[in-house]
Order: C-alpha cells, then sequence, then structure tokens
C-alpha cells in the first residue's frame, strides 16, 4: 500500500468514526474542551506553541509551518459527567410544590476527532481539524421540579476546519483557516397545552454556521517561543419543529416550525513553552472565550402558543493552565497540567440546562512511540467543580414556570486515547 493510498483510507475511516458518534459535555459554557489526547494531558496548556503535535493547530494553526513531515491524529476521548442536584424545589401553579428530585442529570459520551497535516514545500504546510467543539447534555426526570424550565438539553456540533501554515522568518509564523460548523439543538420541557393540562414540548432544529481561524507562532530563542490563537464567533439562525404531546394517530396535540438565532462565541489563547533542559519543558497557556454574546435564545414558531425565550446573559469564560512535559527515554515522554477555569455562569445567571460552575483541572497523559512512525498517546483528566447554587425568582414568560432553587454537585472525569502517524 503506497503512502497516498494509505493516508485516504485513514481519513475515510476517521471521518466515519466521529460522523457516527455525538458530542456532548459541560465545561466553558458549554464547550467540550475534548479537541486532543495530547493537549488534554497537559490541561491544554502549550497548545498555542504546538508542544504537543499537529492537534494544536485547533488553537494555532500556525505551529505546523516549516516541519518536514506530515501527520495524521485520531483521538476518542470517554467522558463521564456527574452531575447530582440536591434539594431541587419548584413553585409553580398559583404555589404549589410538587415533582421529585432527580440524581444525576450528567451524562456519559465518547467524543472523537481527527487532525491531518502536510507540508506543500519548506515554508507552508496544509492543516485539516474535524471536531466537535461545543456539546451538552442534561437531562431530568420526567416529574423533576423544575420540568416547567427544563427536562433535557443536548447540543451537538461537528466542526470543519481546513487551514494553511506559513512560515514568514526563521522565526516567526502565520497561520489562517475557514471554518464550517453544523449545529444541533434538542430541547425538551413540560408544557401548558391549556390550563390544566400538560405535556412534553420537545423543540429540535440545526443550522450550518461559518468562520475563521487565525494564529501566530514566534520563536524567541531555541528553548523559548510563544504563541497566540484566535477563533471566530459564528452565527446560526436555526430551524426545525417544535410540539407539545405524545405523537398518537391524531399526530401531536400542538405542532409548529420554529426559528432561532444563536451564536457560538469567539475565542482567544496565547501560550508559551520553555525548554528547562533538553528533557524538561515547562508550559503555559490562558484562553478567554466570549460567552458574554449569549444573551439568550428565542424560540420563534409559527404558532406563538410554542414560541419561547430563554435568559442566559452569560459572562465571558477564562481557563488559565499550566504544566509539563518530561522525557523518561526516547519513546516515552510524561505530560502533566493543572488549571483553573473562571465559568461563564455564576449564581446569579445559571438555568438547569446548563448548571455548570467555576472548576480545577488535574491532568496526566503519555507519549509512547511504537515505531515506523506511529506513536499513542493516553490521557487522564480529573475537573473538581465548586458547589453551584441556583436561584430563579421569576415565573417565567407565561408566569407558570414557577421558580427554582437548589444545589449541584459536579465531578468529571475524562480517558482519552489518539492513535498518530508521521509520514
Amino acid at each position: 500500500m503506497n503512502k497516498i493510498t494509505f493516508k485516504i483510507k485513514l481519513i475515510i475511516y476517521s471521518l466515519a468514526l466521529i460522523t457516527s458518534i455525538s458530542s456532548n459535555a459541560n465545561a466553558g459554557g458549554y464547550s467540550t474542551y475534548l479537541y486532543s489526547t495530547s493537549g488534554l494531558g497537559n490541561a491544554y496548556s502549550g497548545s498555542t506553541t504546538g508542544s504537543h503535535d499537529v492537534s494544536d493547530i485547533f488553537f494555532n494553526p500556525a505551529v505546523t509551518a516549516g516541519k518536514d513531515k506530515g501527520e495524521i491524529i485520531t483521538s476518542l476521548s470517554y467522558l463521564r459527567l456527574a452531575i447530582d442536584p440536591d434539594n431541587i424545589s419548584s413553585n409553580f401553579i398559583a404555589g404549589k410544590r410538587d415533582g421529585s428530585e432527580s440524581r444525576n442529570i450528567g451524562t456519559q459520551k465518547l467524543v472523537p476527532a481527527l487532525y491531518f497535516s502536510s507540508p506543500i514545500n519548506d515554508k507552508m504546510a496544509f492543516n485539516l481539524a474535524i471536531t466537535s467543539p461545543f456539546g451538552l447534555e442534561t437531562k431530568y426526570n420526567r416529574n423533576s421540579p423544575g420540568r416547567f424550565r427544563a427536562i433535557k438539553s443536548s447540543i451537538s456540533t461537528l466542526n470543519l476546519n481546513p487551514s494553511l501554515a506559513y512560515k514568514l522568518t526563521d522565526d516567526l509564523s502565520f497561520g489562517a483557516g475557514l471554518v464550517a460548523q453544523y449545529y444541533t439543538a434538542n430541547l425538551t420541557k413540560e408544557a401548558f397545552t391549556s390550563q390544566t393540562t400538560t405535556g412534553l414540548a420537545t423543540a429540535d432544529g440545526s443550522d450550518w454556521g461559518y468562520g475563521y481561524n487565525f494564529g501566530l507562532k514566534y520563536d524567541i530563542s531555541k528553548d523559548l517561543k510563544v504563541g497566540l490563537g484566535y477563533r471566530s464567533k459564528i452565527d446560526y439562525k436555526l430551524k426545525g419543529n417544535v410540539d407539545v404531546g405524545n405523537v398518537d394517530v391524531n399526530g401531536p396535540l400542538k405542532a409548529s416550525k420554529f426559528k432561532a438565532k444563536t451564536t457560538t462565541p469567539e475565542s482567544m489563547s496565547l501560550g508559551v513553552a520553555y525548554n528547562v533542559n533538553p528533557d524538561l519543558q515547562i508550559v503555559a497557556d490562558s484562553t478567554w472565550t466570549r460567552w458574554s454574546r449569549l444573551k439568550k435564545l428565542d424560540i420563534i414558531a409559527q404558532n406563538a402558543l410554542l414560541s419561547n425565550t430563554s435568559q442566559f446573559n452569560w459572562n465571558d469564560s477564562y481557563l488559565n493552565s499550566i504544566g509539563a512535559n518530561y522525557a523518561l527515554n526516547k519513546n516515552n515522554l510524561l505530560r502533566t497540567g493543572l488549571a483553573y477555569e473562571k465559568e461563564a455562569i455564576n449564581n446569579r445567571n445559571r438555568e438547569l440546562r446548563v448548571p455548570s460552575s467555576d472548576k480545577y483541572w488535574i491532568s496526566a497523559g503519555l507519549n509512547h512511540k511504537l515505531g515506523d512512525g506511529f506513536e499513542v498517546d493516553l490521557a487522564y483528566v480529573h475537573q473538581i467543580y465548586k458547589t453551584a447554587k441556583i436561584n430563579i425568582a421569576d415565573y417565567g414568560v407565561n408566569g407558570l414556570e414557577g421558580s427554582v432553587t437548589g444545589k449541584y454537585k459536579t465531578s468529571v472525569d475524562v480517558i482519552s486515547v489518539a492513535l498518530k502517524k508521521q509520514f
């Protein structure tokens, strides 16, 4: 099998894997942060400087400029998201309290990614990243106290990002790319079909959105380098259907087509990598994401009774990380990282669909060279969330959803594996 045939077959296999698995998570608003196995090993510190492999093009497409070898990476991350609601209660329907408390509204998911890079000449490289940068899934019991605000929330994305990297000088590289992202959402809650009867309201919508990314990498010296990466916002005009009630021979109780506008935010990352000696590298990164763009979500249905508004009013989020890479020998490299994430959501704007909070990351990873250009990466991440309080005092747009109070205790575990091949 020649190299071209091998690369084509590996790309086709990886694409099939990625499109067969949806991505849902809960971090940084509803960012997945499951882009790269090697990056996870350092809690993404050093990603803008190219300290890991070609998967760093997600943060900075400039990192592959001037490389004399191509690389392809397929990765798969297992996410265990445990969200434990504590004493969730709600007042609705003239002050009546009912419903039972849910346990673990989180999820377990497999999140894949594919990266490919190939040099065009000694200064330029072509890159392709296929990822799922935004995702969410939470699910309450059907009789949960907050069911008039949220039962199931599912968002998934598929991101296609070709880019070019160019070496401007011996020390400075630039990269830029285009982004096409497919966004799907499925949201359910209990809703009134009359003054006395209710049904399950379901909204399903999707759209393609388009944006761009770019980055710079500068080698201050042979041991010290810095990187900067930017990803643009992407706007969507979701279209789909909303209905209330279980479908039977007569169809749903109420149904309508709807439109909704939403945006995934821009982000900027700045990082540094320093080689202390031939075996030890210290890395750090900081990522800002403009979640303050997300003020609300208006679902405008043809049937006005099925229209709905969800208020968010989120803040910008920040992920600050530091890590180290240590070469045990010529075939094995250890990674570790610590991070603190300032969440977009706080006690003033927390909703049932995304009950996230500030968190700490602890990560570790291993890179092992298998020979013949093959390598394998392993990573483990544990996230410790601060206890999240929820206190929604208003009674919703229809005056019937009620207030909601309570607490959430959340933890996340991620196990990630990647296979890469240089050519």
